[in-house]
């Protein structure tokens, strides 16, 4: 890089520089260059005049402070001449406008991995020596000669990959500058151990322990000890040296079917990913496996966070394998350097540059057969022959009351793991069990919170750590070193980051923090509204800083935990906690009632990913908001959830419902109507028509605001077999109906359909798609379509349910695509399909059992008995349907029901012989009904696993009506 062509220069590793259009410019006195030198590394960024001062006289600072600051700038202004606008004025202070690589501490970290000569070169001696008496600066300079440190130990290391044995003077020598740095004293012995003097290595080690113990009374890590056995055998050779990784610190926990998986893969293939969110431990578990030289043999480690361009890829990883390229560096390149080499090679972070790394993979692929590839990325890399494993969060137990299963579930073992590397004696009683299951779930399973968390356990009780989790964590880091500040604690760690931004992009990481579920870039530009800054600026800056994640893949940006609990601590300390939840709540409204008008439009799949991104701030806004703002909220998105499995919503309108204070409340039939909604969708049909009545007696004659509990009224009848009654309620429901309208008269032609009435089936079917909106409506009409046909013609059905499905599951629809999955498993066993029933029906109860839909878990469980009884499994047949006739929320069905719809009708004493029926229903009751359901799952997969001889006599199941 030749920084002598940019237009401005400031150079501050080593005595202070500043160059404006190539030609070097005097700038004295050491305040002035004090502001000059803190401008340049703040960067974009830029610095309060509170800061500056405070940074200039840190002690005693001098009446007239802000005034010789004001003087200093303008003279810095003077200096930089031509270029005089970079030092601009912003609303609190000042920053200094610099291009990539114009100051050169910028250019060392962007060089660090592609080019480390050239990065090292830029050292003309110690960094901010002159300011070492000014805290802030000095800090800095740690920094800068941290970052040096690094840059020679990398050359050291190239320098072995590639056997040169000159290398030992060089080693020596950094060993001596730097005696308590270990990376450095591990190069020196390994140089010594390469060039030949094993004898030299092992003193030199010695002495390094000796050293490090007598100096600080610290231990070595176990890498110092490894590399003594490997020195003593006489196995570190020529190019062999510096390639071993080191073991991540803590226990492995809970990834063990993962790391083998990983493991097998790698033996077999030449490229695998390990893909999932941040925190999951990708990361981790890639150096577990990398560490293990005598499992996978030779590995290399390239982290590529800190590539910040596709076209830097290939230098990074050549740099980092030692490789000598001419010219700019190519995958074939790097390929043909590893043509005759055994290694495995991990791509660290490669979300941000998966085609540049694609394509490195690909040239590997085809030119180094000895490679194998282990990616961590958020996105699989999308290469042939690639094999993705996917990470999880733990997963977070539910059942607290059985203790030594709980003991066993990975999430649990992973902290009580962590908590005895503090606390040997901890044990997880009963007691404590809610809490820790508490911690696990709202730190969402995640390793690293996990990790966080259990450090507590060694000063506090599991209760303490529970409630301290809404709070800022005052946890150690576990780092050990001279440069870690021995104890230092995250608050501490996040503070100080949180220091160096500006007031602006404080306030604003103040007012997302309430967002428990994140924000997206529109609530971010909201929240920005009253800031001087471009909104964008901010939330980049807020990014870099490590402070505010973000997943561009859902376009959100999210708190880490542990960054959220410091800013509401912050929050409360500046007393703005009120001023918080009001803007919180407030946004929170607008969200919620955008998403009921967009959901039943053309937007309606990016708005059902909307809802579910939202719904942890909606939860939490709810709970904080005045009761108008509450009713606001449940009343917005209540009925646009009725078809998604999105119990809690339904919940919420009952909760209003029971609130005596709605009695006069103006969305009062609104929230009944909810509420009498959310009553029939888990099966309680008596308390669903009770509160539908109530809001229709309330409504009077508003057809618009009675129409939802019309149709609740119609739901109902229609699940006791009223067929009739149901579709003239529906049609009632659709004159007062708006967006919901095709929904209604499609449900109307359902109705008519059930009860044999095909003429005007069709009819309402063909309004009802031509008032169809939305794709959950669309879907709901391709649903309908297929039960007109299936009982005339089952296999002429399936196509219109596969296209409901498709249809539905692309928007978030699951009852849609639920119902339809019914029928097409009823379609399935019509026609002989065994195997694809007993799996449909077998997803079904399984998904409708995890989303609480009563009526629709009994009849699916109906039509898997007439599917398990034509495949001679009656006696599990019938106990399905002992347990469905005693059901309250099961939906009626006899012969005439049966003859005109999917729902299946079998009497269960034409399965089985009396004396059996009753020795079955005996068995039914000891068992319960959800063991009934597990006994029919595991035989419902046998079927599916299993041929057409599943069927009776290997064709068409038995019929029974």
């Amino acid at each position: 890089m030749d920084r002598t062509t940019l237009a401005l220069c400031v150079d501050v590793l080593g005595p202070l520089v500043l160059r404006v259009r190539g030609a070097a410019v005097d700038v004295v006195g050491g305040r002035r260059r004090a502001v000059l030198a803190l401008l340049a590394l703040e960067g974009v960024r830029g610095l309060s005049t509170e800061r500056l001062v405070d940074s200039l006289w840190p002690e005693d600072p001098p009446e007239n402070a802000v005034q010789a600051l004001y003087s200093h700038v303008h003279r810095l202004r003077r200096h930089l001449g031509p270029l005089a606008n970079r030092l601009e004025r912003q609303p609190n202070g000042y920053r200094l406008r610099l291009e990539p690589f114009e100051l050169d501490a910028d250019a060392a970290r962007r060089l660090a991995s592609s080019d480390p000569h050239a990065a090292l070169a830029l050292w003309r001696g110690p960094a901010l020596v002159e300011f070492r008496s000014l805290p802030a600066l000095e800090i800095a300079s740690v920094g800068l000669d941290e970052l040096r440190l690094k840059l020679v130990d990398d050359l050291l290391e190239s320098r072995l990959a590639h056997g040169d044995r000159d290398v030992v003077v060089d080693a020596a020598a950094a060993a001596a500058a730097s005696p308590l740095r270990e990376r450095t004293a591990l190069l020196h012995v390994r140089a010594l151990a390469a060039d030949g003097r094993t004898a030299d290595a092992m003193a030199a080690a010695q002495a390094f322990r000796r050293r490090l113990a007598d100096e600080t009374g610290l231990d070595p890590t176990e890498a110092l000890a490894e590399l003594e056995q490997q020195v003593a055998a006489g196995s570190v050779h020529g190019a062999s040296v510096g390639r071993r990784v080191a073991k991540p610190d803590g226990p492995m926990v809970g990834r063990q079917h993962d790391r083998e998986e990983v493991v097998r893969l790698l033996g077999a293939h030449s490229v695998v990913t390990l893909t999932g969110p941040g925190g999951v431990g990708k990361t981790r578990l890639a150096l577990d496996i990398a560490a293990d030289s005598h499992v996978l043999g030779e590995a290399v480690v390239v982290p590529l966070a800190v590539v910040d361009r596709a076209d830097r890829v290939c230098q990074a990883v050549a740099s980092d394998l030692g490789l000598r390229t001419t010219g700019e560096t190519r995958s074939a390149q790097i390929a043909a350097g590893l043509a005759d080499r055994e290694l495995l090679l991990v791509l660290d972070n490669c979300e941000h540059l998966v085609e540049a790394c694609r394509e490195l993979v690909v040239a590997l692929r085809r030119g180094a057969a000895g490679v194998r590839v282990l990616a961590t990325s958020r996105v699989t890399l999308q290469v042939p022959g690639e094999y993705v494993v996917r990470l999880q969060p733990l997963p977070v137990p539910r059942d607290v009351t059985d203790l030594e299963s709980l003991r066993r579930q990975p999430s649990v073992r992973a902290f009580v793991e962590h908590a005895r590397r503090r606390r040997t004696d901890f044990a997880l009683t009963a007691e404590e069990a809610p809490d820790l299951v508490e911690v696990l779930r709202r730190l969402d399973g995640l390793p690293l919170g996990i990790e966080l968390a259990a450090r507590q356990v060694a000063v506090m009780p599991l209760r303490a750590v529970r409630e301290r989790l809404d709070r800022a964590l005052d946890l150690s880091t576990g780092r050990r070193g001279p440069e870690d500040d021995r104890q230092r604690t995250l608050r501490a760690t996040i503070e100080s980051s949180y220091r160096l931004l500006t007031a602006d992009e404080q306030w604003l990481l103040r007012a997302i923090a309430p967002f428990v579920g994140g924000v997206d870039l529109a609530t971010v530009e909201v929240l920005a509204e009253p800031l001087a800054g471009d909104p964008l600026d901010l939330l980049h800056r807020l990014v870099d800083s490590s402070l505010l994640g973000a997943d561009a893949e859902s376009a959100r940006y999210r708190l880490l935990f542990t960054v959220r609990a410091f800013l509401v601590d912050e929050i409360t300390r500046l007393g703005e906690t009120e001023e918080a939840h009001v803007r919180f709540v407030e946004r929170c409204r607008v969200i919620a009632e955008d998403i009921g008008e967009r959901m039943l439009g053309p937007d309606e799949a990016a708005t059902n990913r909307r809802l579910r991104a939202e719904l942890d701030n909606l939860r939490s806004a709810r709970d904080l908001a005045p009761a108008d703002a509450r009713v606001a909220i449940t009343v917005a998105v209540n009925q646009v959830v009725t078809w998604r499995d999105l119990r809690e919503i339904w919940a919420w309108a009952v909760e209003l419902a029971e609130d005596p204070a709605l009695a006069a409340h103006p969305q009062r039939v609104t929230v009944l109507a909810g509420a009498a909604d959310a009553a029939r969708l888990v099966g309680d049909f008596d308390t669903a028509a009770r509160r539908a009545d109530e809001a229709i007696a309330s409504a009077g004659p508003d057809a618009g605001l009675a129409a939802r509990a019309w149709s609740v009224r119609a739901v109902v009848a229609h699940f006791r077999g009223e067929f009739t009654t149901a579709r003239d309620a529906w049609l009632r429901a659709a004159e007062g109906a708006t967006a919901e309208s095709s929904a209604f008269v499609g449900s109307a032609a359902l109705a008519a359909a059930y009860g044999g009435d095909l003429v005007t089936a069709r009819t309402l079917l063909d309004r009802a798609r031509s008032l169809a909106t939305c794709g959950s409506h669309r879907a709901f009409v391709a649903y309908v379509e297929g039960e007109l046909r299936a009982t005339t013609r089952p296999e002429g059905s399936v196509p219109y349910y596969v296209e409901a499905i498709r249809d539905a599951s692309r928007v978030g629809c699951n009852f849609v695509e639920g119902v339809a999955r019914v029928s097409l498993a009823s379609a399935q066993t019509r026609i002989g399909d065994v195997p694809a029933a007993a799996e449909g029906f077998g997803y079904l109860i399984a998904f409708w059992r995890r989303t609480g839909q009563t009526t629709q878990l009994w009849t699916t469980a109906r039509n898997a008995a007439e599917l398990l009884s034509a495949a001679g499994r009656s006696r599990t047949a019938a106990q399905l349907l002992i347990c469905a006739d005693a059901a309250p929320g099961a939906a009626a069905v006899d012969e005439e029901i049966a003859r005109f719809s999917v729902r299946s009708y079998l009497r269960v004493e034409a399965l089985v012989g009396a004396g059996e029926l009753d020795e079955l229903r005996a068995e039914a009751w000891r068992l319960g009904p959800a063991r009934v359901l597990d006994r029919a799952l595991a035989e419902l997969g046998d079927l599916a696993s299993a041929g057409p001889s599943a069927t009776t006599g290997g064709g068409r199941p038995r019929h029974h009506s």
